[in-house]
């Protein structure tokens, strides 16, 4: 195999993830019921973007730390973020969020490539040091869909409290009034608060109308902060994936091991 095969291989596995991972930000777009509304399916969609998040992280230190010069891994990058534009949706919003993904993967790369050439050995230790930035770009990017979604929601619908939860909160309330008034007046106890209770909602709506453009980056922020927190609990896991992966490439002699000898400069005393 040539070596521009393997580095179109390489880029091709990044290009992928890429677009996997926009197929899942897709979803995600979708998500803001599963949020407001919690269920098996909000754990569903959280395994997939974890997946997603491995395959992009695990193909990107491959990227970084394999392909030369830096400008051909930046081009692979580039490549996997316009891939993700397809797998997800081609809008403003998207388009700022994968152009904030380019940026963070060309500090990426550099980075990578620079405390590589400064180690006297290979070591997988400046791709774990520097994936911190990249993990927190995709959790931003995968917020940022959920956020882009819920305001495109609310362009078109408008914002309402959603149903489960004044039904939660009303039952709640039902059964103290019920537990405080005599049998013979619970009837008429309730529906007198049911007409108040459904008033209030209507009227905190329409309150909160001039800001319904701030919900959806509310939401988005709340988000952004379990979900990172749980990204870096499993933050050792595309580092194992990826030494095995080293592993695997110099067992079948797609890398090899390169000793080379340099002249150094120093100045001093005479």
């Amino acid at each position: 195999m040539g070596k521009w095969l393997k580095v179109a291989f390489l880029a091709a596995l990044l290009i992928g993830a890429g677009y996997f991972f926009g197929m899942v930000c897709k979803q995600i777009d979708q998500a803001y019921e599963l949020i407001l509304s919690p269920s098996i399916q909000l754990l569903n969609l959280l395994l997939w973007f974890l997946l997603a998040l491995a395959a992009v992280m695990t193909s990107a230190g491959l990227v970084a730390a394999l392909l030369r010069p830096v400008w051909v891994g930046i081009i692979a990058f580039a490549l996997s973020g316009l891939a993700m534009l397809l797998g997800w949706q081609v809008t403003v919003g998207s388009g700022v969020l994968v152009l904030v993904y380019l940026i963070a993967t060309a500090v990426y790369a550099v980075g990578v490539a620079k405390e590589l050439n400064q180690r006297i050995r290979f070591s997988v230790r400046p791709i774990s040091e520097g994936q911190h930035v990249l993990l927190t770009t995709l959790v931003l990017v995968a917020c940022g869909s959920l956020g882009l979604g819920y305001a495109t929601h609310i362009e078109q619908e408008g914002f309402s409290i959603p149903e489960s939860y004044t039904e939660k909160f009303g039952e709640l309330i039902e059964e103290q009034i019920m537990a405080r008034t005599p049998a013979e007046q619970h009837e008429e106890a309730v529906a007198e608060f049911r007409e108040e209770f459904q008033h209030a909602v209507d009227k905190f709506s329409e309150n909160i109308k001039p800001y319904e453009q701030f919900i959806p980056l509310l939401m988005a922020g709340s988000v952004f902060t379990p979900l990172l927190t749980i990204v870096n609990l499993l933050a050792w896991a595309p580092i194992v994936i990826l030494k095995v992966v080293f592993f695997l490439l110099k067992a079948l002699r797609v890398t090899k091991v390169v000793v080379e000898t340099q002249e150094v400069q120093r100045l001093i005393i005479d």
